[in-house]
This record gives structure tokens, sequence and C-alpha cells, in this order.
């Protein structure tokens, strides 16, 4: 890890074009202002996922007031969306909008345009009624996927409730018939929620629960799960310009294993450290893998080793909430993956630090 002078020496150089070496990174810390303005242009992201589809729960249950806040969580998850489609960057995806409570077409999955999601999202209810029949929503579902190609990032809201019998069936043949990743944004009570979490975790590798709150103080879940910036690109964001950042080095690891070396460990105790006293850090902490194996057994592997990093912070003291988890298996290497010392590069987890 660089020392926090070297860093910031490395932050001014690079801001006033000092020619330096950089080092290859993809996890940046994306904000609005970044896409806003331009300062990440479209051709330094590479797309994840070809399409995005948001299945929205306009159930009586989303009625409730999300945590800590007198917003109905209907109208907090809806208003997000708004948020996040205004800066959104034009990157070639298709995206759709559902409602699975009853089933409502707002917006086929189309080639992305701002205007039309924004007015798709103007018609979403502002309050909720009715069941979840989540089972038959998935049914209706398959109807959506059957046509697209590429991988499909399937955005599920879910408070854990279902009626007309238990959707985990359907939802595995979906995850086993189609190239999809289920994103599941949780409001599950506590208990419902560890049970859901199980349930989803054994559709695929790259399936995950992510509760509604982290959702929606992370806007990173969204973007991660759509664009990656290509690890050739060096990008300076304004989050750069701005603060002090911490920048982990690159933690690798051997063929197939997930394991931390002492060094790895010693680095991420002073970025625990760090965070600790900078309560409004959070850690983005994407893993890697080369590209021996099936995608489906390197995407379980990055997942693990981003998991592992994760897992040790855990230990030092840092909350689930202050980091957002990614893994992309053999996606945007290093360098080629044509020699074993390459292949050692790409085998790797990033970590880069925001939100100060």
């Amino acid at each position: 890890m660089k020392s926090m002078s070297n860093v910031r020496n490395a932050v001014l150089a690079g801001i006033v074009g000092s020619a330096i070496a950089l080092p290859s990174v993809a996890v940046e810390v994306v904000t609005q202002e970044d896409l806003v303005k331009g300062i990440i242009k479209t051709e330094q992201l590479v797309r994840v996922a070809d399409n995005a589809v948001f299945l929205l729960d306009t159930s009586s249950s989303m009625n409730e007031n999300l945590e800590g806040t007198e917003t109905p969580k209907i109208q907090a998850v809806t208003n997000e969306l708004k948020r996040r489609n205004s800066y959104f960057p034009n990157i070639g995806t298709n995206m759709g909008l559902y409602t699975y409570t009853t089933w409502k077409q707002i917006s086929p999955v189309v080639p992305y345009d701002r205007a039309k999601i924004e007015a798709a999202l103007n018609t979403v209810p502002a309050k909720g009624s009715g069941p979840t029949p989540l089972k038959y929503g998935l049914g209706k579902l398959e109807d959506v996927l059957k046509p697209l190609t590429g991988r499909t990032a399937v955005f599920l809201f879910s408070d854990g409730e279902y009626t007309g019998g238990s959707p985990a069936e359907v939802a595995k043949r979906l995850a086993a018939t189609y190239d999809v990743c289920f994103y599941v944004i949780s409001t599950a009570t506590p208990k419902k929620e560890t049970t859901l979490k199980q349930d989803v975790a054994s559709l695929n590798a790259c399936s995950r629960l992510i509760p509604l709150a982290d959702f929606i103080n992370r806007p990173e879940y969204t973007s991660g799960a759509l664009f990656d910036v290509k690890v050739t690109e060096h990008v300076v964001t304004s989050t750069d310009k701005k603060i002090v950042g911490l920048k982990v080095d690159d933690i690798n690891f051997a063929h197939n294993e997930t394991e931390l070396s002492a060094k790895d460990k010693s680095e991420l105790d002073e970025l625990a450290v760090y965070m600790k006293a900078n309560p409004k850090a959070y850690a983005v902490i994407a893993g890697y893998t080369d590209n021996s194996g099936t995608r489906d057994h390197n995407e379980a592997l990055s997942r693990s080793r981003a998991e592992m990093v994760a897992s040790y912070l855990k230990t030092k003291g840092i909350d689930d909430s202050d980091m957002v988890l990614f893994w992309y298996g053999p996606d945007n290497p290093i360098v080629a993956n044509d020699t074993p010392d390459n292949k050692a590069k790409n085998r790797r987890v990033e970590v880069n630090v925001g939100g100060l």
C-alpha cells in the first residue's frame, strides 16, 4: 500500500500532468460528477452486462418507510432509480423496467434511452398495493429473457414475502438456462433475509443479495453490475482530485487459491485503520481471475477472493455496509493471458476507497 504522502504526491503529479508511471487499475470510485462532467468518457468504460432488467416490487409492503427516513420504500426506490438514470452513461446497454406485483411492462428491453426510462419511471405507482406473486413474475421474466443475447443483469426488488408458491425452482431454472445474474434488492426481515441470501447464492456464481439501504447508499451496486473501467485506461476521477485517497496495491493469488499473504493482511490492516479514522469512507472491492477454466468457475473463484478480502476487513471492525463487492472472473484483464507471469498478474483483487 502506498503511504499517505506517496498517494498525495501521485495524485498531485497526475493533476499537474507530470509524466509518471501510473498503475493499471480497473476499480475506480466513479461518481455522478465524473459522468456528468465527462471526467470519465464512455470509451473508458467496458460493459460487463449487455442487458439490464429492473423488476420492481409495488406490493403493499413497499408502503413501509425506508429505515431511518420518512419516505416509503416504493418512493425511495423510484427516486433513486430516477437519480441514477439522470447520469447513467450510454454505453450500448439494453434496459427494461417491469413490475411483478402485478406483472406490468413499464418499458420493454430496448437500447438505453434516458428520456424514455425517465418517462417510464414516472408511471410507477406512488403507493403499493396487493400481494407479491413472485413465482408468477419470474415466469413472465422468462418471456423477457428468451430473445435477449449476451449477459443480463436482473435487479429484482423483494421484501422476502411471496404468494402463489415458492419462486426458488423457477429462479434456478432461469439461472441454468439463460446468461443471467440476479441482483436481489432486499427489504426482508433479518430472518427472512438470511434464507433469501442463501437461496440467491445458490442460483449461480454471479447472483447476489443486496440490502435496500446499501443499494440506495452505494450507487456502485448499479454501475458496477453494468460496467467496469477499462483496466488499460488510467482515470483521474473528481474524487482523486478532491481528496487524498488510499489505494491498496493489487492483491494477487496463486492458481485457484484465495488465501491472503502476510503482506496482504498488513496492507489491509492499514486500510482498516484508515477507514475507521474516516467514517464516511467505504471500500470498493473487486475480484478477477485469469482465463483458465470455465466462466462460472472463474466467477465463483473471483467472488471467493473478493469475499476473502471483505471477511478479513470485517475482523478488523469494518462493517458490511462500508464495503461494495464485485467479481468479474476473467473479464477486464490487466495483460493478455498468454504467459504464466501474465496470468499471475490477472489473478487479483483490486480495492479503492471513496466517500471522503
